[in-house]
Formats: structure tokens, sequence, C-alpha cells
């Protein structure tokens, strides 16, 4: 279950710079052999790091401690004891402090800048999401909100459908078939009330898909009635009988889930390479996928782990530029460098871009570990 927002998300994106140094410090908080906290060697080893470096600047070396002081209080509070992870965002020359737990282990670092660094919180926001699964039949229906630790009940339909009988002494008929038409009728306001709370509940919180239970017959004439926005996001139908046993419903979610999440990278780099084989509608490399985003054609983002790799942007007209920059080749203005996955998953998140995180994949490697699949067939460009 996530524990921060996307509200937490954009408060760091959205901290000014020149104002101090932030200290960014992501942990593992889960206990080695029942008593020492993951994080505790391996930042004091980052702190040892980062105080030589600024062993020449004893203002921000008077600062950095300032912020891990605060950090380190945090790392040890109740909070973090309770999760398995803590990401903290210290700046005491400004006065802003944000700790946020996880339920998911980070892996140790501590980075210092004069903006947050969001990364590994924008990359588990992502990962972390949940599923929206929708229990079916032919007159009812339940919502859960559902991730790998269980399922929680958002919204529930039903709707007084004719039964499915024959008029009496009849075979098939004008009776008959008017008793079978009324109930096509209920059925199909029923699905299509169905498809409306869908799409209001998606809207209402960040989900990685939707998954569809049921019939089969119930859920092929359902998905057709989603609108393609959605309908794009189912990631799984299976059979099932009506339940209301949440017992069932978990066990079931669960094992959707993992499925869901292992065929996941493979279909996204299966189209990506389709695409890039036929050279349509797709963009590869930084500086093309920063365009592709900016211009609105994108649909789907595939980020490779971050490199490390810097980016600048123009403090004038805001462009945006996937290498180190001092001034901007269209205005003249100066540049200010920042980390290039930030960037682009800031404006992936701003345009509202689905994005997929990957590992390991060659393809993607060959482009700078990062691509996009455009919305409009149109051949790529340079």
């Amino acid at each position: 279950m996530l524990t921060y927002t996307r509200d937490h998300i954009q408060m760091l994106l959205d901290q000014p710079r020149g104002m101090g140094m932030v200290v960014s410090c992501y942990a593992n908080t889960s206990v080695v052999e029942g008593f020492e906290s993951h994080w505790l060697q391996p930042l004091k080893a980052e702190a040892s790091k980062i105080r030589q470096h600024l062993a020449e600047d004893p203002r921000a070396l008077e600062e950095f401690e300032r912020d891990l002081v605060a950090i380190r209080n945090a790392l040890g509070s109740q909070a973090a004891r309770q999760a398995r992870g803590m990401a903290v965002f210290s700046a005491a020359a400004r006065g802003f402090f944000l700790a946020v737990p996880s339920d998911s282990p980070f892996e140790d670092r501590l980075v210092v800048d004069e903006e947050p660094y969001v990364v590994p919180l924008l990359e588990a926001y992502i990962r972390e999401r949940g599923y929206l699964v929708v229990v079916a039949d032919t007159h009812r229906a339940r919502v859960y909100a559902s991730d790998a630790g269980g399922s929680r009940l958002i919204d529930e339909l039903e709707e007084a459908v004719p039964s499915k009988t024959r008029a009496a002494g009849e075979r098939w008929g004008k009776q008959q078939a008017t008793i079978d038409r009324h109930r096509k009728d209920h059925i199909l306001h029923f699905h299509k009330e169905l498809a409306q709370r869908l799409d209001q509940a998606w809207d209402e919180a960040a989900y990685q898909g939707i998954v569809l239970l049921g019939e089969r017959e119930v859920l092929e004439h359902f998905r057709g009635l989603l609108v393609d926005r959605l309908s794009r996001r189912v990631v799984h139908e299976a059979p099932f009988a009506w339940t209301e046993a949440q017992a069932e419903i978990d066990a079931t979610v669960r094992g959707v889930i993992e499925t869901a999440r292992a065929s996941g990278d493979k279909r996204v780099l299966d189209e990506l390479s389709r695409r890039l084989h036929e050279a349509c509608a797709v963009a590869a490399g930084p500086q093309e996928v920063i365009e592709a985003l900016r211009n609105g054609q994108v649909s789907e983002l595939i980020l490779g782990p971050d490199p490390g790799a810097i980016a600048s942007r123009c403090t004038n007209c805001d462009s945006l530029f996937a290498f180190e920059r001092d001034t901007c080749p269209f205005c003249s203005a100066p540049c200010r460098r920042g980390n290039l996955w930030q960037q682009i998953l800031d404006l992936a998140l701003g345009h509202g871009v689905w994005v997929n995180l990957v590992r390991g994949s060659p393809e993607l490697e060959r482009h700078s570990g990062v691509a996009a699949l455009l919305a409009r067939n149109e051949a790529q460009w340079a």
C-alpha cells in the first residue's frame, strides 16, 4: 500500500533552486539480525564521502551536518521502524523537511544537490500502484482496489435483470423474442453503468492496470463498452465464479498481479522492437523522447534504470536538453543542470503519460535507456 502520494512528489519537484542544498536520503529500514538497520553502515560511508567533497566549504559542511542530524532522527523514528523503506529530504537552510515511509525498501543512497533527488521515489510510486479489479456477471458487480497485500471494496452495483426463461407454451416466437430483447437491454444498461463507474474509479487514484474476473462471454461484452484508455489497461481476464468471499478474491488477485507484472515488461519491449523495426510511431533516445513528450505525441514511456546523466534546462524559455549546456541556443539565456531521468519522468507524469519501468533490456540500452511509443502512426523522425 502506498504511504505517499503524487502530491508528496510534486511538492519535491516544485522545490525552488538557489536556496541552499537539499540532502536526499533513501534507506532500507528493515533490520539485520533482528536489531541493526540495513541503512546504518552504507549511509555512514556515503556521508564520509560527502564530507570530503565539502571540506573546503565550511558553511556548506555545517549545513550538511544539520541536515544529516534531521535525517538520522527520522530514520531512527517509530515510523521508520514500522516501514521497510524511508525517503527523507532535508534542507535546513530553507526550513524544508519531508519524510515518507514505504512498504518496500529503497537502495541506500545519500545525494546532495540544489534540488531533491526524486527518481527512486517516482519509480517506487509507479511500481507500487495497485490494480482495479472487477468481479462481474450479468446483473451484479464489485470493484476492488487491489495490490499484493489484499483487496479493498470501493464500489458495487446491482440491477434487476429478467431471468433467462422461455415463454410458457412456446419454443420460440414473438413473446419469447420480446423477453430475450428485454433481458439484453437490461444487461446492456447495467454494463454501461459499470463501465462509467470504472472510468470514475480509474481517475480517482493511480493504478497499474485493470483485472476483469467473471464468465468469458460477460467479460467480452463488458470490455467492448470500456473507453479506449481503459480497454488498453486491461492486463488480465480470467473465468471466476461470483463470490463475495474476500479470501477467495484476495488469493485470485495476488496470483493475477504476479502474472501481470511478470508479463508487463515483455509486452512493452516486444511492441518497442516491432515499432523500431518498422520505424513507425516510436521515439528512441533521450532528446527524441523529450521532444515527443513536449509535443504531446507519447502514449507510453519506456525507461530503464537511472544512469545518473545530466540534463540542462533553459532558465528563460524552459527548453530542455538531454546533455550539459551552459546557454540556451534559442534565447541565449543560462541553463541550469538537473538529473535527466527526473526531468523526463516529470514531463511524462505532467502530461499524463503511462510510464513503463523495465530492467536489463539490450534493445533499450542501445538507445541510452529510454524510448517512447507514440500516439500517432508516423515515421520516426530525427
